[in-house]
């Protein structure tokens, strides 16, 4: 890490075209969180709440998604939010699809919003007022901080263009076509290039703005600026589907698989049918009076595959989510948590249903906790009759008389304050941290030493 900033820092050195890109990367990045983060302060719980009520059919799921990533400009984030909701139990898988496919759809108004602007209109003009009253509105109430940050990201944003497109038209005759190889393997070439600028940055859409950028200052063919609309598309899969599946349920790690098989198949379709797509997208600007405007033909490409994959897909939403239900079964709870058989090997219980994803909002987290508190319950339960010799299968109406009982009463073979700290304590570790150590580190992870010495004993 500390080699690569070292090597950044050279290049800025280098090249100030190099720095004034990065700059603006780095500004349109920050927008687009402070955007988002304004705009889930401003709507509060209601998001949430609109989420839940949006998936009953299908076609409301898709409108939801589309609507929202409109208003959010962030498919991740409208992703990650559907995740949350499905690993509570809250939305059903079927209907957590019909979103993630309306998040695709709605990733593509951004893209048309900064094409249709166009790159010859500098937005600094328009930026500098948004981010006097962004930061004075920050000063505020908690309403006028969520204006504030809205109108501070928007300025931010339009601050990131604008830098970007300096800094590209500062390197003169970089052009990338030189670097391509022909045919099909030039398009790959790029198509790894779009996957791979999206999963390093985490946004499609500073993809697509860098994709335009250089589009706008012939630094790249439209065929490469195609390509790399394509690949932007399969490198947001692997984001969404790596933080899913690390941090989610069982099914909210389905989701994530189905957006990565959503976002791979439409990717591959989109590649082998990239010349006619390319041909088609080309003859409609024109037909559109649009002319030879490259900015418009990317845009047209990008809600064009996107909308094609929605379209394949379509028909088999209840089909998809049986195979990913057989793909990925539940987890089966078990009769009997705590075993003390002899020979048993002991691992300190950690929190089930405290996941990352599950702790993205208030209604989500609430269900969460609610099933952990009833996993503690359970736990409680088993330390309690451990500690009375009763195990498991004898528990419930155990005789007078039973020689397992009598044995381990005189052999004291439980402690149960040994089986408190193991299987209670961190579980209530997590309760209390919200559940930040397991999301870290799952299952059986023991938790750190200063965690267990903020409960109390006596809190048994």
């Amino acid at each position: 890490m500390v080699l690569a900033l070292a090597a950044l820092a050279w290049s800025f050195w280098w090249s100030s075209g190099w720095l004034q890109l990065c700059a603006g990367l780095a500004l349109f990045l920050f927008g687009m969180q402070s955007l988002e983060q304004g705009l889930k302060n401003l709507a509060g719980g209601r998001l949430e709440q609109w989420l839940g009520k949006s998936t009953s059919t299908p076609f409301k799921g898709l409108l939801f998604g589309s609507v929202a990533s409109l208003l959010l400009q962030s498919s991740t984030l409208v992703s990650l939010l559907t995740i949350a909701f499905l690993s509570a139990g809250l939305i059903t898988l079927v209907g957590s699809i019909a979103v993630l496919f309306g998040a695709n759809l709605g990733a593509t108004s951004g893209i048309w919003l900064l094409a249709l602007a166009g790159q010859n209109i500098s937005m600094s003009k328009v930026a500098m007022p948004l981010l006097v009253f962004g930061i004075l509105l920050g000063m505020s109430g908690d309403r006028g901080k969520a204006v504030g940050r809205l109108l501070l990201g928007i300025s931010l944003i339009f601050m990131g263009i604008d830098e970007i497109k300096s800094g590209f038209s500062s390197f003169g005759d970089l052009r990338l076509d030189r670097y391509s190889a022909d045919g099909a393997m030039g398009a790959l070439l790029f198509v790894g290039v779009g996957t791979l600028i999206t999963v390093v940055v985490q946004s499609s859409h500073a993809t697509l703005m860098l994709t335009l950028a250089a589009l706008a200052s012939q630094q790249l063919a439209l065929d490469q600026a195609l390509a790399i609309a394509i690949g932007s598309n399969l490198g947001s899969a692997v984001s969404t589907g790596v933080m899913g599946l690390i941090g989610s349920a069982r099914s909210g790690q389905r989701l994530a698989v189905a957006h990565m098989v959503f976002n791979g198949t439409t990717t591959v379709i989109a590649f082998f049918l990239l010349p006619p797509m390319t041909w088609l997208v080309v003859h409609a600007t024109g037909w559109m009076g649009m002319g030879d405007n490259t900015l418009i033909q990317l845009a047209m490409f990008h809600t064009l595959f996107n909308a094609m994959g929605v379209l394949v897909f379509w028909p088999f939403q209840q089909q998809l989510a049986q195979a990913l239900e057989r793909w990925l079964p539940d987890a089966q709870e078990p009769s009997v948590l705590i075993e003390t058989g002899a020979g048993q090997v002991v691992q300190l219980t950690r929190a089930r249903y405290l996941q990352t994803t599950s702790l993205q909002t208030a209604e989500s987290a609430s269900s969460a906790v609610a099933k952990e508190l009833q996993h503690m319950a359970r736990l409680a339960l088993e330390v309690v009759a451990h500690a009375l010799y009763a195990p498991p299968d004898v528990r419930h109406g155990p005789e007078r008389e039973d020689p397992q009982l009598r044995s381990r009463l005189e052999h004291q073979a439980i402690n149960a304050d040994v089986l408190y700290r193991n299987h209670i304590k961190g579980v209530y570790a997590d309760l209390l941290g919200g559940g930040l150590s397991a999301g870290r580190c799952g299952q059986g992870c023991p938790p750190p030493a200063a965690q267990y010495a903020q409960i109390p004993d006596a809190a048994r």
